[in-house]
């Protein structure tokens, strides 16, 4: 995904260069980190753990790397409404990987049961709020806020950094998201005069009304935590494939 010559530009002259390496590298990321299929080997694992990690791993990267596109998207067609849309929706799904990372780390320290953690991965990757008479029995989600704590007690735990700054952060960009105030007012100025100038397709729109430093910070984080929570479930889960293991033999 290529940001256009303008908006490098752009980003030049605000001095925030440094996030078009950034975008950069997360592309790289997405390519490097994608697997094509799993392939079922013919003995059963005595755990769905590992299983069930790689699997929700996998769906949860093309999520992220949609909403990445839908951010830089915006980007290039000067719609800072779709970018925070995707940015938000981003911060949401990064909270998802985190508390899984929180869950599985309980787990590994025995604090939690195998059940326990089956709870959670089932509530991620199958939880349903309007479920209906077809999916009475899913599982219900995790609330979001759940999600996004998750994300600084990552940053807590990992890096002692407190005062719940991603969560202040998804709170600043849900009141542009949602129709309140701060949304609305990309709509139109109003100059000295009072007179009101509604906002036409074609106006370029304020760089900070992209929250490129809330990009940045969340797409690092996102790629931190992915890395750190793949590395543990293939180092110590039974993972059932024939990807990781050739010489078996396929289900």
């Amino acid at each position: 995904m290529q940001l256009k010559k303008t908006v490098k530009d752009m980003l030049k002259s605000e001095g925030k260069a440094k996030y078009i390496d950034e975008i950069k590298d997360l592309f790289k990321f997405y390519q490097e980190n994608y697997i094509k299929k799993f392939t079922p080997v013919s003995v059963r694992p005595k755990s769905l753990i590992g299983q069930n990690c790689m699997v929700f791993l996998q769906t949860n990267l093309f999520r992220t790397k949609m909403l990445a596109k839908g951010y830089i998207d915006g980007l290039n067609k000067q719609n800072a409404i779709v970018s925070t849309l995707s940015l938000r929706a981003y911060f949401e799904t990064t909270g998802a990987l985190a508390l899984l990372f929180k869950k599985y780390n309980q787990y590994s320290q025995e604090t939690i049961s195998e059940e326990e953690l089956s709870e959670t991965l089932g509530s991620l990757y199958l939880g349903v709020k309007s479920k209906g008479e077809e999916l009475f029995d899913a599982p219900d989600p995790i609330n979001v806020m759940n999600l996004i704590d998750a994300v600084d007690y990552f940053l807590r735990t990992n890096y002692e950094i407190g005062d719940k700054k991603f969560r202040k952060s998804y709170d600043a960009l849900s009141e542009v998201c949602h129709p309140n105030a701060f949304s609305y007012m990309l709509g139109h100025k109003v100059d000295r005069r009072y007179t009101i100038h509604f906002t036409g397709d074609s106006e370029p729109l304020d760089p900070a009304d992209y929250y490129v430093e809330y990009f940045s910070i969340t797409t690092n984080l996102y790629r931190d935590i992915y890395t750190k929570l793949r590395k543990k479930v293939e180092e110590n889960e039974e993972l059932p494939f024939i990807e990781y293991h050739p010489s078996m033999e396929k289900l």
